[in-house]
């Protein structure tokens, strides 16, 4: 069965959620776990907007922790992040 796009991004975003928290030593919410480890797409959340607001939070040096190392997972969420921003302008 073919999978929308929006249960792709949907839980494409709950996994950089995790990786995100993961990386900041805090503890994941079972729901976002959950929605992340879902291969039949059956616990699917927006988590969008928290995503945002955590990365909105990192101070450069933690950002650059994050963001800017070699794994699979930095470079999609530097991705998401650079898309985020085109799309739904954060406030100046």
């Amino acid at each position: 069965m073919s999978r929308l796009n929006k249960e792709l991004q949907l839980r494409k975003n709950c996994i950089l959620y995790t990786y995100l928290l993961k990386s900041l030593n805090k503890e994941v919410p079972e729901y976002i776990q959950e929605c992340a480890d879902s291969e039949d797409y059956d616990f699917l959340v927006d988590c969008g907007k928290e995503l945002a607001a955590e990365v909105q939070t990192l101070d450069s040096k933690t950002f650059d922790t994050v963001f800017k190392n070699e794994s699979a997972e930095a470079k999609e969420l530097s991705h998401w992040w650079e898309m985020y921003q085109m799309y739904i302008p954060l406030p100046s």
